[in-house]
């Protein structure tokens, strides 16, 4: 082959190249997507602050509760005794009353001393033991005062003692797992319910590096569900951008938070874009 042979071959691969090129940018580009699992809002595993036999559960898995609902209590007899014994101190103010009584009389006692000084029927001494009982009188109303107050400060402290013998459920959501029942035993601090909320859900994906720094923070999302059959892709928004990304794969985990309405279970696999990307 020629010189003039092999530069017109060259030039006619390169006029094909450009075309192809050129011809490409105008074919719409196949959208990106990330595929994800998705997981609940949150998930709340529920225990007891204190040790103590169970005496009854109200829930099962399965049941949708509510924030405030009484889910587990444990035997609380004897708390409840010694609560209303705190109750009871607390409404016995005799000796407040009594305290309050010595004080008006030791007032009005030492007035009369006074005036009888004045006029010549008493004398320095029994003014000095007047003031002296109007004193003590004094200090034995502060100390009543003292001693209510304490008592007003059992009384909740037994109180709070009782609640934390009462699992309430802290979200709006699911059980999903009742691990104890009545009759049991448990220690403090060991997970006896735990408690999911699906609505929203929440799906992680790895993005490329270079796509997430396009990514913004409220961004709409497009969530497409891999398990089931729906009509249209559900719209969501990212929520978090990781700043921590995988240097084996050039990665970074985005978060996307997308509503649930529909009440679908967590665990689904979904196909995830951007819109604008």
């Amino acid at each position: 082959m020629t010189n003039r042979n092999r530069w017109i071959c060259l030039a006619a691969l390169t006029t094909c190249l450009v075309l192809m090129l050129g011809l490409g940018a105008m074919l719409p580009q196949p959208e990106r997507s990330y595929t994800g699992v998705s997981r609940p809002f949150t998930t709340r595993e529920l225990a007891f602050a204190v040790r103590g036999k169970i005496a009854a559960v109200m829930v099962e898995p399965g049941d949708r509760v509510e924030t405030g609902q009484e889910l587990m209590r444990l035997d609380d007899s004897v708390q409840q005794a010694t609560l209303e014994l705190a109750k009871a101190q607390l409404q016995d103010d005799t000796r407040l009353e009594l305290a309050q009584i010595a004080l008006e009389f030791k007032s009005e006692e030492l007035r009369l001393v006074e005036d009888s000084l004045k006029n010549g029927g008493a004398n320095e001494q029994d003014v000095r033991t007047a003031r002296f009982e109007l004193a003590r009188a004094k200090v034995e109303l502060r100390a009543a005062e003292s001693e209510m107050l304490q008592r007003g400060l059992t009384e909740k402290r037994e109180q709070a003692r009782l609640d934390e013998m009462r699992i309430v459920c802290p979200i709006d959501g699911d059980v999903v797992r009742v691990d104890r029942r009545e009759g049991e035993t448990v220690d403090e601090q060991t997970s006896v319910i735990t408690v999911v909320q699906v609505e929203p859900l929440r799906i992680d994906v790895s993005v490329p590096v270079p796509v997430s720094r396009r990514l913004q923070i409220g961004q709409a999302a497009n969530v497409s569900w891999l398990d089931i059959e729906t009509q249209e892709p559900a719209v969501g928004k990212v929520i978090f951008i990781s700043r921590a990304g995988e240097a084996s794969v050039r990665e970074v985990l985005v978060r996307i938070e997308v509503p649930n309405a529909d009440g679908l279970p967590s665990g689904m696999h979904a196909r995830v874009s951007f819109q604008g990307e």
